[in-house]
């Protein structure tokens, strides 16, 4: 991990990703493209995020901090809740239950944007990106993206999320020194990034818990052997929330559950 904070999660190439500012290229840019080839996409730094934390990121001088921590390269997990055929590639829009949907660029250049086939909506997918601001508004540029095969994917990319931003602020820390006390503003922003992460665990285990045949439910051990990045008192919280908000009930013994819808 670097003393900046910016840890490296994934080192994953990905073809004409960027390709869509390749019509505005100035005149100087174009003398230069012609002479040499350009290079593929790369993603390297990737911080996994939900999408609570993207769109409530700060700006300042074109970079983008999430809790002190600079951000650029990320990856989101959800459910594309829109998709759309533009002239130069494709405009999703994906939700994780965070909070709304954020857009997604996918710039492809106009032949291949004809070509390519829209991911359906309704399914999960898995987005690589550039977090991106116009307009007050921000968005992903999409390098890569693609549906989720399996639905561990969505549990790990949760934990994931969890663990890499922890890791991160405590490095941001120690690089730092001494913490400096954070202001209320900045606090709220603390509190709101932890709870939307701590919601999509307790939907993880939750779903996990609901899609078990058995009469007998959930055991604890199993849901720590599927969520193997929480230790058993992380878990044991989450179950302890989801019974009293009466998500869940116990079984045959304290250690099993089933889901009460």
């Amino acid at each position: 991990m670097s003393k900046s904070g910016s840890g490296n999660y994934g080192s994953i190439s990905a073809q004409g990703g960027a390709s869509g500012g390749g019509d505005q290229l100035s005149e100087g840019s174009v003398a230069l493209a012609t002479k040499m080839p350009r290079p593929r996409a790369r993603i390297q730094d990737v911080i996994p995020c939900c999408v609570n934390q993207l769109l409530t990121s700060t700006l300042v001088d074109n970079v983008f901090k999430i809790r002190g921590i600079v951000v650029s390269q990320v990856s989101v997990v959800g459910i594309i809740r829109w998709a759309e055929r533009a002239a130069n590639g494709i405009l999703y829009k994906i939700d994780d239950l965070t909070s709304k949907p954020i857009e997604a660029w996918h710039w492809l250049g106009r032949d291949k944007a004809k070509q390519m086939t829209l991911l359906p909506v309704g399914v999960y997918a898995k987005v690589f990106g550039i977090l991106k601001c116009s307009v007050g508004a921000k968005s992903l540029e999409v390098l890569k993206i693609h549906d989720l095969e399996d639905m561990n994917e969505f549990t790990a990319h949760i934990l994931e999320t969890v663990n890499a931003h922890m890791m991160l602020h405590k490095a941001l820390q120690e690089t730092a020194g001494e913490s400096v006390p954070l202001a209320p503003s900045q606090m709220d922003d603390v509190r709101d990034s932890d709870e939307s992460c701590l919601s999509l665990i307790r939907k993880e285990v939750l779903r996990l818990i609901h899609e078990c045949p058995r009469q007998e439910g959930k055991s604890i051990h199993e849901l720590q052997t599927q969520l193997c990045s929480l230790n058993i008192k992380a878990i044991k919280e989450v179950i302890e929330y989801l019974t009293i908000e009466g998500h869940i009930y116990s079984t045959v013994d304290q250690e099993h559950f089933r889901s009460t819808d």
